[in-house]
């Protein structure tokens, strides 16, 4: 009986010893799997919220490449029209350059729809590649213009917005061009023509007369 209780004493030891070891070392992984998902889905998530970038940094949400040289509300029935000015780059003479204009929309009130663009810089006629008429969607629309300068230095001008109602908005543009004038129109070179020389007459000039006495004769006395 002794040794047999022995035995079983010595059995259960065993067994309690591998049961202490194996829930052990179960209990010690589950934790750190658990932790470490936990922080992968948290940077996961991190790297996921940093990659959402900003309407700001990504030229979205109000129509455009974030990139405009100037803006325009048209204004809504709520809210009054309003424009920046216009800041053309640099650029060469003979060389266009290309204005961008944000028109702004409203998200509280629908902003009233453009009717005309029009503008000049310098007495000249821009040329309106978009002009962005009509209803004005909530993000906003663009108008490009062009224009090419013939003369160095600055230059203004001016783009004016009319509205449906017949409302109008003016926003002025300014500008600098570099290098030399490039003529429009050449003067004609008028032909030189050479008159041919006058004939000239020579006068025959006649030697003074000289006087001939013709001597008469004497009397002749008669015999």
């Amino acid at each position: 009986m002794t040794s047999a209780r022995a035995r079983l004493f010595g059995v259960a030891v065993v067994t309690a010893v591998l049961a202490a070891c194996g829930g052990g070392g179960g209990g010690g992984g589950t934790p750190q799997e658990t932790t470490s998902g936990a922080a992968e889905t948290a940077a996961t998530g991190a790297e996921e919220e940093d990659w959402t970038a900003d309407p700001e940094e990504t030229g979205g949400g109000q129509g455009g490449d974030g990139e405009s040289d100037g803006e325009v509300f048209p204004g809504s029935d709520t809210e009054k029209p309003s424009a920046s000015s216009i800041k053309l780059s640099r650029t060469e003479v003979g060389k266009p350059v290309q204005g961008v204009v944000e028109v702004k929309g409203s998200t509280t009130a629908a902003a009233k729809p453009l009717q005309n663009v029009n503008g000049t810089i310098a007495g000249e006629e821009l040329e309106l590649i978009q002009k962005c008429l009509g209803e004005v969607p909530p993000e906003g629309c663009e108008v490009i213009f062009a224009y090419t300068p013939t003369e160095p230095g600055p230059y203004s001008g001016e783009l004016t917005f009319t509205m449906a109602d017949g409302s109008t908005v003016t926003a002025p543009i300014s500008g600098e061009a570099v290098g030399g004038a490039t003529s429009t129109s050449a003067s004609p070179v008028e032909p030189t023509t050479t008159a041919p020389p006058a004939p000239t007459t020579e006068t025959e000039e006649l030697p003074p007369e000289v006087p001939t006495d013709t001597p008469e004769p004497d009397d002749y006395d008669l015999p």
